[in-house]
C-alpha cells in the first residue's frame, strides 16, 4: 500500500520506511483489523505534509490477527500529519462507521473497478 502512495506521488519515496515504521509501531498495541474482513491501518508520520487515505482490496485476504481471527479483504489505510490530530480521529471515526453499513464491505469487494468503488464510497 506505501509503495502505491508512493508511486503515485502521494508520499515521497523517502519516508516509506518511516511510515512502515509507525504503522508497525500502532499496530503492535492493538491490532487495527477490526472484524468482519476489514483492516483500518492508522498511523501518524513525521515528515508527512498531508493527510493520505488508500482503499485496497484481498479477495484471497490477509492473516492480521483480526479481533475475531477472520482474514482481512478490505483495508482502509490512514496517514496524517503530526499536527493533524483531529482530522486523524474524525477519519478513523467516520470510516468505522461507513464500514459498518450493511453490505457495504461485500459490495466493495465485488466492484468491477475503481468507478465502481468511488460510487460505492460517495453512497450516503
Amino acid at each position: 500500500m506505501l509503495q502505491t502512495l508512493a508511486d503515485n506521488g502521494f508520499i515521497k519515496k523517502d519516508i516509506i520506511e518511516s511510515c512502515l515504521e509507525c504503522l508497525l509501531a500502532r499496530e503492535a498495541k492493538m491490532t487495527t483489523a477490526m472484524g468482519g474482513g476489514f483492516g483500518l491501518p492508522h498511523a501518524t508520520i513525521p515528515k508527512l505534509t498531508k493527510p493520505c487515505f488508500l482503499l485496497a482490496r484481498s479477495p484471497q485476504g490477509i492473516d492480521c490477527e483480526a479481533v475475531d481471527g477472520k482474514l482481512v479483504n478490505l483495508f482502509f489505510l490512514i496517514l496524517t500529519p503530526p499536527d493533524q490530530t483531529q482530522l486523524h480521529l474524525q477519519t478513523l471515526a467516520t470510516v468505522a462507521k461507513f464500514f459498518n453499513r450493511r453490505g457495504i464491505k461485500s459490495k466493495l469487494l465485488q466492484a468491477a473497478g475503481t468507478p465502481e468503488i468511488l460510487a460505492l464510497l460517495q453512497t450516503p
